[in-house]
């Protein structure tokens, strides 16, 4: 393939030196003679030829160039395009976590009586997802086993183990806890607690229930106060699904927590009574 290209070369070498001569021979005997008239009259096509030839080979050179040129500022107008658009997902991640700090901020204002303190989620469970979760505050903030964790959504579990600066939060869906809890709407008592079966989907399972509870899909759970753990009047989850018997007696309710566990970044963790 080379030695094809080398030869081709040698050709188009020829060629522009043979068209270099004639042009030179019709320039020597240029003016009104016969042999200008006749060098003139033959050679006239093939200086025709090369005229094209160069025009062509001018408008191809233009045009690679041109190509270039269009070839550079599109990816320097992709390279802009694609700053803008980070850019502009820093602005909306600020926005959301500022938006996140000052609910985390009002829920915190908003707990009379109560000393609180703000931690970031560091990491979860490698075992089971969301059976625990790893916050950046600990004993040295005043953080202790036992206390409760939320966020402005609802209820996220308890503290279970603390470091100087850090602690580990076992969730309510983890089948290891449970809370009592109070219907909004008629203000029955049950109890939430974790499920083997259910924490996967992020769901809990409330039991204990009343006979004569009134319950429907839909319906909003609070802590009731009741073990010493979550005060009062926090919001836990809604009734999903509702299982009854044979006999049409509750079995178990099927509830879906208020927090997001996918998209748990901030919590607020009540570290006891002033």
């Amino acid at each position: 393939m080379s030695s094809f290209f080398r030869k081709r070369g040698v050709q188009v070498a020829a060629i522009v030196t043979a068209a270099v001569l004639i042009c030179a021979a019709i320039a020597h005997f240029g003016g009104a003679n016969p042999v200008s008239k006749v060098l003139r009259t033959v050679f006239s096509p093939f200086q025709n030829g090369v005229a094209y030839i160069t025009n062509k080979v001018k408008d191809t050179t233009d045009f690679i160039r041109e190509m270039k040129s269009y070839k550079d500022e599109n990816e320097r107008l992709i390279s802009e395009i694609n700053e803008l658009k980070r850019q502009n997902k820093d602005v909306t991640n600020y926005r959301e976590e500022n938006e996140r700090l000052k609910e985390t901020l009002d829920l915190s204002q908003s707990m009379d009586g109560y000393s609180t303190v703000a931690a970031s989620v560091i990491a979860y469970s490698s075992n089971n997802w969301y059976d625990t979760i790893q916050i950046s505050k600990g004993s040295l903030a005043g953080v202790a086993v036992g206390n409760a964790v939320i966020t402005p959504d609802g209820v996220v579990g308890k503290v279970v183990e603390t470091g100087p600066t850090w602690s580990v939060v076992s969730t309510i869906l983890n089948p290891e806890n449970a809370m009592g809890v109070r219907i909004s709407r008629t203000s029955d008592v049950a109890v939430v607690e974790g499920d083997d079966e259910l924490y996967s989907q992020s769901y809990c399972k409330m039991t204990f229930i009343d006979k004569g509870s009134n319950l429907i899909v839909g319906d909003l759970l609070e802590t009731s106060g009741s073990g010493g753990v979550y005060p009062a009047g926090l919001l836990v989850g809604a009734i999903r699904e509702i299982n009854s018997d044979a006999m049409g007696n509750l079995n178990y309710a099927t509830v879906e927590p208020l927090v997001d566990f996918d998209k748990l970044y901030e919590v607020l963790v009540i570290n006891g009574i002033y």
